[in-house]
């Protein structure tokens, strides 16, 4: 008799135990998105075609938002499209990286093949990366336009 007291008690703490540990993982915290994004990008005053842009988050690590991107067009106005294909961007501080992208439009479009290809702007290499890029944006749920005023020094 126990024995089978002890093993009770400890299969009850064991099932606690399990309750605790399991209970503080499922709940994940969730994040709100602002489902239009958009905007110009500019180096030194002057549109930024065929740019590749993306918003990483910098919130709470415990959420797990997805980035948001997209591309410049010949006057350098992007839109943004999350990870998880919805349109706009999560709400909250982000880092903004913006790459070079491809000269002309995709691949796939022949009348895109057809048509002269723009040329593609230096982007300073301080913006590639989400560690070291000096662009910080906060995206609100009201504002639906934010401009990115690059500079060749990178500030």
């Amino acid at each position: 008799m126990l024995r089978l007291r002890s093993a009770v008690r400890g299969v009850a703490r064991l099932s606690l135990g399990v309750v605790l540990v399991l209970g503080g993982c499922s709940h994940s915290a969730s994040y709100t998105q602002n489902e239009s994004v958009e905007g110009t990008v500019t180096l030194d005053g002057v549109p930024v075609a065929n740019a590749v842009v993306q918003f990483v988050p910098d919130i709470d690590p415990k959420v797990q938002a997805p980035s948001s991107s997209g591309y410049t067009d010949e006057k350098g106005h992007f839109k943004l499209t999350c990870d998880n294909t919805k349109p706009g961007a999560v709400v909250g501080k982000h880092n903004v990286v913006v790459l070079p992208g491809r000269s002309g439009g995709g691949a796939d479009d022949e009348e895109a093949k057809a048509a002269p290809r723009a040329k593609v702007a230096p982007v300073p290499n301080v913006y590639s990366l989400a560690s070291t890029t000096p662009l910080k944006i906060e995206v609100t749920v009201e504002n639906h336009s934010y401009d990115l005023a690059l500079t060749k020094r990178g500030q």
